[in-house]
């Protein structure tokens, strides 16, 4: 898990691990590409993997910005699709507020105040 923005910890879940400059091909993973912590990537591997505020989240986004429970990623018939939980300032998949998408190759999703590129 991440605590501010400087000290790396890790997560209670095994998804979520940040890394630095690397893409790890054949596992999916987010990049932020704009927001407090621009240019982590985060492996989503395994899957499902939460995102939110609270500290228990596999993806832990610590901005009062993201809802406590915010989204979740997992894998349906093969694919991967992110999920919002219910969030207050909603889920954004290329540029449209959204409560499910499947994610590809590229996708923007912005939670918050975090942009991040999904790559598979």
């Amino acid at each position: 898990m991440l605590i501010g923005i400087t000290q790396e910890l890790p997560s209670p879940g095994t998804a979520g691990i940040p890394s630095r400059g690397t893409i790890h091909r054949g596992k999916p993973t987010l990049t932020v590409t704009k927001g407090p912590l621009q240019g982590q990537i985060f492996d989503l591997d395994p899957l499902p993997v939460v995102i939110g505020r609270d500290p228990e989240c596999d993806l832990f986004l610590n901005n009062m910005t993201v809802s406590r429970r915010h989204a979740i990623i997992e894998k349906k018939d093969e694919k991967l699709v992110l999920k919002d939980l219910g969030s207050l300032n909603g889920t954004w998949i290329d540029g449209k507020v959204t409560d499910r998408a499947e994610l590809t190759d590229g996708t923007l999703v912005q939670i918050g105040t975090f942009s991040m590129r999904f790559h598979s």
